[in-house]
């Protein structure tokens, strides 16, 4: 018995020792994050659903995932019920998740499209800031639904529509697909609520290839492009304006795929709309790697 005992306490030790030496969840996020003394909140991803628009935007606001104010008026004022299909249009509209949409396509989870938000509106408001005269111009490739793109509208549209005063300046946002019958959804769900920003001419939308973007209007100060492109998508590279910033998810369908924020920090390249007689040039962009995600693939026209 004496034995047993022994054993079994030498066991005890054994167990203890090694969890000792294990880091905790808290420990090994804060070292993953350059060993800062206090961790940052993890990104509460599918956890931000709602029973409607505001209480699904007030989720997203509490875990730290919308942070502007300039943000989060502009998701209030899109309903997402409005862009998602008709048999979606109960509790599931405002399910943080991807929905589909039809023709292969879907609408992005409502955590991913406030992630893009706040990668895109520090260079909206350094350009308002840099030229208070100029208009902002957003092209969002893959418009799909046309959900961000009412909702990049709302941030841009004319300061006397606005419900509360913001820094940025007026604006206009195109919204390209390559599928016909989306560009067609686009502009059907935008009528149901948000018609003025069609009526203004805040927000257009084409038939594009998104691979080539828009050059017509180019250059823009923010770029988002809704689908993962299975390389970076120069040609929409060069649609930047310096200063401007691109949100696009990069791998292979099916693969690994991560969500880069890519920065215009030059022109020595070619600046479409502006110069386009330099080509492309690396260099003028620096890219970040901001998380890992799945997304459909970009579609090329053939």
């Amino acid at each position: 018995m004496m034995q047993y005992h022994h054993l079994r306490r030498n066991k005890v030790l054994l167990l203890f020792i090694l969890f000792s030496a294990l880091p905790s969840i808290t420990s090994a996020y804060a070292n993953n994050n350059n060993n800062e003394a206090k961790p940052k909140p993890l990104m509460r991803a599918w956890m931000c659903s709602g029973k409607t628009q505001r209480d699904m935007v007030d989720k997203l606001a509490q875990a730290g995932i919308v942070k502007s104010a300039i943000n989060k008026e502009a998701l209030l004022r899109v309903d997402r019920k409005n862009y998602v299909l008709q048999t979606q249009q109960g509790d599931s509209a405002h399910q943080d998740s991807p929905l589909p949409i039809g023709y292969g396509q879907t609408i992005s989870a409502p955590h991913m499209h406030a992630q893009v938000l706040e990668d895109l509106l520090p260079p909206l408001l350094k350009a308002s800031k840099d030229t208070p005269d100029k208009l902002l111009k957003i092209l969002d490739v893959g418009c799909g639904s046309g959900y961000l793109t009412a909702v990049f509208g709302r941030m841009v549209e004319s300061k006397e529509n606005r419900r509360k005063s913001t820094p940025l300046n007026e604006g206009k946002v195109f919204g390209i697909d390559v599928v016909p019958e989306l560009v067609h959804m686009s502009k059907t769900n935008v009528m149901k609520e948000d018609g003025d920003l069609l009526d203004s001419g805040t927000v257009e939308f084409m038939l594009r290839d998104g691979w080539k973007g828009y050059p017509e209007n180019a250059p823009y100060n923010a770029i988002h492009v809704g689908a993962a492109a299975a390389t970076f998508p120069t040609q929409l590279m060069m649609q930047l304006a310096p200063g401007g910033v691109m949100v696009v998810p990069v791998g292979p369908d099916g693969g690994i795929q991560y969500l880069y924020r890519v920065e215009r920090v030059g022109d020595g390249g070619a600046v479409v709309g502006v110069d386009e007689s330099k080509g492309f040039h690396e260099d003028d962009y620096k890219l970040h790697r901001v998380l890992g995600v799945r997304y459909v693939p970009l579609v090329q026209k053939d």
